[in-house]
């Protein structure tokens, strides 16, 4: 799966791609080390960057024994409209490349 879609217009960092795979994978609870290998980007760096969108309660984090796990907040505004980004952006993409 390509995390860049967001990127196209939010700017290609880190922390978009964190919030873009977390749009585009909205079901379910994840590592921090499924995150960082599936975006191909460093555990700590991910650790850093998930840290402040767990504060600003764009993603929720749940502790299960040792495990730190996370999820898309889906209530919040901020996720309702980047999602809804996300899919116009995609389709615009999409139809473009015709």
């Amino acid at each position: 799966m390509d995390y860049q879609v967001l990127s196209t217009i939010l700017g290609d960092s880190i922390q978009v791609k964190i919030v873009e795979f977390f749009i585009i994978n909205n079901t379910g609870l994840y590592q921090l080390t499924e995150i960082a290998r599936i975006l191909s980007i460093s555990h700590s760096r991910v650790h850093d960057l998930i840290d402040s969108l767990v504060k600003m309660r764009i993603i929720l984090e749940t502790r299960s024994k040792r495990n730190r796990l996370f999820e898309l907040n889906k209530n919040h505004p901020i996720t309702k409209q980047l999602s809804e980004l996300y899919k116009i952006t995609r389709a615009y993409l999409v139809a473009s490349q015709y």
